[in-house]
C-alpha cells in the first residue's frame, strides 16, 4: 500500500476498493509513518470497525520512544517491534517474528 487511507481503504472494502472481495488479512504489519494517515490513524480506524478489529496489528517501526510503544498499545496493536537500522539486524528481526508468528492463533471473522 501506498498510504494508510489506501491500507484502511483496502482492509475496509472502500474507495476504489469498494465492492472488491478479498480475504480477511490474518495479519497486519504496520509502519507508523506513513503519508495521508499515519500508522495510528490506521491502528485507530482498524480496532474501533468490528469487521477488522480482531485482525491481529504488529507495529514495526524504528521508534522506540517509550510513550510511542504505550500509546500503540493504548490503541490495540498486539506486538510492537522496533526495526534495528543495521540491515544483517533487520534481517534477523524479520526471521525471529516469522518465527513468532507461524506458532501465533488468531480469532476467525465474526
Amino acid at each position: 500500500m501506498g498510504d494508510g487511507q489506501q491500507a484502511l481503504d483496502y482492509l475496509l472494502g472502500e474507495g476504489k476498493y469498494a465492492g472488491s472481495r478479498h480475504a480477511s488479512p490474518l495479519l497486519l504489519l504496520l509502519d507508523l509513518n506513513m503519508p495521508v494517515l499515519d500508522g495510528y490513524q490506521v491502528l485507530e480506524r482498524m480496532k474501533s470497525d468490528k469487521r477488522i478489529r480482531r485482525v491481529p496489528v504488529v507495529v514495526l517501526t524504528t521508534t522506540d520512544d517509550a510513550r510511542e510503544v504505550a500509546r500503540c498499545y493504548d490503541l490495540g496493536c498486539n506486538v510492537y517491534v522496533t526495526k534495528p537500522v543495521d540491515y544483517e539486524q533487520f534481517g534477523e528481526a524479520i526471521r525471529k517474528l516469522g518465527l513468532f508468528i507461524s506458532v501465533v492463533t488468531v480469532p476467525g471473522g465474526e
